[in-house]
């Protein structure tokens, strides 16, 4: 069933946060085969629901997120295709969050080392130590704040999925940022 815009918009405090899920199928269709991120890093149900509904490949729960919530997501999320990413973006976030978002069976667990600089030094990869030192069967990604400086301590754990964003399209040749990285990249697969 597709979801209700109205409906939901009602619910939300910010009605014009679903309106980006409209642009998932144009995504899919201009890049077929390349999955689509919803990164939105909620606690409830309907505010992905618009993006799950729409084709999206992967959604982001927070870490505030209760296990009821975090059970609707993947409970919906699978029957639709869609993986469901437990997002450890708060500084309430540590071992036993990431326990805790294995345990529910989320399919990756994101960090964020670079950026958060008020709270952790740019490169603070403790947590991504330990998440890669004690799961046993879910995809460990990085998010956030990487440059070709200050990506190397990531590098060198291997996570599963590494998401790059800014420092390619705020840079002044986004070309050449985003060549430099590859080649980053390469030296470390």
């Amino acid at each position: 069933m597709a979801t209700n815009f109205n409906k939901l918009g009602s619910k939300a405090r910010r009605p014009d946060a679903f309106l980006g899920a409209l642009f998932i199928p144009k995504v899919k269709e201009k890049y077929p085969g390349k999955e689509v991120v919803w990164d939105m890093k909620v606690r409830f149900l309907y505010t992905n629901k618009p993006a799950i509904d729409l084709g999206a490949d992967y959604v982001s729960v927070s870490d505030d997120a209760s296990d009821d919530d975090i059970r609707e997501h993947l409970e919906y999320g699978h029957a639709h295709n869609c993986k469901i990413i437990g997002d450890m973006i708060t500084e309430k976030s540590g071992s036993n969050m990431l326990m805790r978002f294995e345990e529910l069976g989320v399919d990756q667990i994101s960090f964020h080392p670079n950026a958060h600089h008020d709270r952790y030094p740019v490169g603070d990869v403790l947590q991504l130590q330990i998440a890669k030192l004690v799961t046993t069967h879910t995809e460990i990604s990085a998010y956030g704040g990487f440059t070709v400086d200050n990506m190397i301590p990531v590098l060198e754990l291997k996570p599963d999925v590494i998401v790059i964003g800014a420092a390619i399209w705020e840079a002044e040749d986004p070309r050449k940022a985003a060549i430099e990285i590859r080649e980053l990249m390469a030296k470390y697969k």
